[in-house]
């Protein structure tokens, strides 16, 4: 039985060591038949790295990788084995660790990733002018300035091809990584000029180019890294190019469970791990599949192998309308969205709705069902993708309730013990801490207490059946608490936006009452055999608040 490429993502290894191996080689002909520059965006561990490596043996011409390639499909496609099988000069460069809390670090690892290419391809010197051997030393020995190494990979490709009389392969693995490091840790503006211009200038009108071929999680396009790259094609999750070629077809994932003999497990798979929707075509999680083939375990893999941190950010400062729809898919609905395939860092700190859920798409922990929008409004049904990605959501919302400095579970206890005035002031303060102007602007200001109740009673699972907006008595509740205990009081939350026609906050407030025991709202709970039952009206108009605990 052959061992399972744990860890590995380099393609020679994985062959010579005769590993476990699905076959993507075709993915090579795909590629050489698409656009002069190509962008390819999936979830991280989708085998991004893998295939890039795959390339640069096949491409690279200073290496006989015949060995490689030969019983693998792409082998019998004969006029791109003898067009282009270890025909060309090769840059590649992974991004992958390019990870720093500071800007002047994060450079100098794109920098010593440079300098190693300019080592390894040192015996081109020969057909230079000593002024470029002058910059090609500098780069070498990491004394060059700034702008010298900005235009670092434009000027290798064109020396490569002086060498070699042929045009270059440029690969750039994890684009992506350091940018999104950079937004994490405070420093983007400043370091996306200086990445743009590393790659831009490598990308556009660069006629040294054969072809240029970049992976990553997000596609960053109205940044300055591809501005002016008019042969720009991209490969995301909503499209169909190459999107049998990372992750695994259910064929694949069939043909891995046979060989390691976990046939009993189908159906626990495509609940844990399917989900993933690649332009159409349903696919698995590969590292956790192949982690399953390894440890004959069904268990959370993916989510458990880092490289997250910017989901829980985004998480943990959204909005509270963003907060309650989290809320809806981890209760197994779906939500619509515009997605922008051009997705914007800078966008994130404006907490767009919009930015944030390409980018829970983009990265794998959603997944989209149909194309909703009109023709060409790329709008889109979303839910979560699977079992392992519903409990990175469920312990992502417990974890950053934890993280509060509020204890929010315990301010809900206040109200159980009937403690109301203190549950009152201790509720004002969070509001006062939380709110902001654009929470309670929109067309449902009521979302914002809405999501901030739904925080509180997380903690509270295992005590309560919570209902969010579902149908009781002869309306709509905003939120149910049903206790699990009998003896346990149960609660209804309505919410209620201040008009100036209902007089003050406070008669705002006893409409809402009113509305609770005219609508019938205590059927529901009552029905589960609750004596005791506490209402809850919460009247607001922007940051001010009255409540009528009855």
């Amino acid at each position: 039985m052959k061992k399972l490429p744990i860890g590995r993502s380099d393609f020679k290894s994985i062959i010579e060591d005769n590993m476990y191996y699905i076959d993507k080689s075709m993915l090579i002909k795909e590629i050489i038949e698409s656009g002069d520059v190509i962008l390819i965006t999936r979830p991280r561990r989708f085998g991004k790295t893998l295939n890039m490596s795959m390339m640069k043996y096949f491409f690279r011409n200073d290496q006989d990788n015949k060995h490689l390639f030969e019983g693998l499909k792409i082998w019998k496609e004969k006029e791109v084995i003898e067009k282009y099988l270890n025909k060309y000069p090769v840059i590649y460069l992974t991004f992958k660790d390019a990870k720093a809390n500071n800007i002047e670090l994060l450079k100098k690892i794109i920098i010593e990733e440079i300098t190693k290419i300019y080592i390894l391809n040192e015996k081109i010197m020969e057909k230079l002018y000593e002024p470029e051997k002058e910059i090609y030393n500098k780069i070498m020995f990491k004394k060059a300035d700034e702008s010298e190494y900005m235009n670092s990979l434009k000027n290798l490709s064109e020396y490569l091809y002086r060498y070699y009389k042929q045009k270059v392969i440029l690969l750039i693995d994890e684009y992506d990584t350091p940018i999104q490091q950079s937004y994490l840790n405070g420093y983007y503006d400043e370091f996306i000029n200086f990445m743009g211009n590393v790659l831009g200038n490598a990308l556009k009108d660069n006629e040294y180019l054969e072809k240029g071929v970049l992976t990553g999680i997000t596609r960053v396009a109205k940044e300055s890294i591809f501005t002016g790259v008019n042969n720009l094609q991209a490969s995301t999750v909503l499209s169909e190019l190459f999107n049998d070629k990372f992750g695994l077809t259910w064929k694949e994932v069939e043909e891995t469970l046979r060989y390691y003999g976990l046939e009993y497990e189908k159906g626990k798979v495509i609940e844990w791990y399917n989900g993933y929707n690649f332009g159409g075509l349903e696919i698995y999680n590969p590292y956790s599949i192949i982690n399953l083939a390894d440890e004959k375990e069904i268990k959370y893999y993916w989510i458990n192998s880092s490289g997250n941190e910017l989901i829980k950010q985004l998480i943990r400062q959204s909005t509270a309308e963003v907060k309650t729809k989290i809320e809806e898919l981890i209760e197994g609905k779906e939500i619509e969205s515009s997605i922008d395939e051009n997705l914007v860092y800078g966008d994130l700190d404006k907490s767009t709705e919009e930015s944030i859920w390409t980018l829970f798409l983009f990265t794998g922990y959603l997944t989209w069902t149909k194309h909703t929008g009109e023709e060409g409004e790329p709008r889109y049904s979303l839910k979560i993708t699977n079992k392992e990605t519903l409990q990175f959501f469920k312990k992502t919302v417990v974890d950053i309730i934890k993280e509060s400095k509020i204890h929010y579970e315990s301010i809900l206890m206040e109200l159980i013990h009937e403690n109301y005035e203190e549950f009152k002031i201790a509720f004002k303060k969070i509001v006062e801490r939380t709110i902001s102007y654009f929470d309670v602007s929109g067309e449902e200001p009521e979302r914002f207490y809405h999501g901030l109740i739904l925080g509180m009673v997380v903690g509270l699972s295992k005590k309560y059946i919570v209902k969010s907006n579902r149908e009781a008595g002869y309306g709509r509740a905003d939120v149910i608490l049903i206790p699990k205990e009998k003896k346990e009081p149960g609660i209804i939350f309505e919410f209620k936006k201040h008009y100036i026609k209902e007089g003050d906050l406070k008669n705002s407030a006893e409409l809402g009452i009113k509305q609770i025991e005219e609508k019938g709202y205590e059927e529901e709970i009552k029905s589960y055999g609750i004596e005791k039952i506490i209402k809850v009206a919460i009247a607001f108009d922007k940051k001010n608040v009255e409540i009528i605990v009855k």
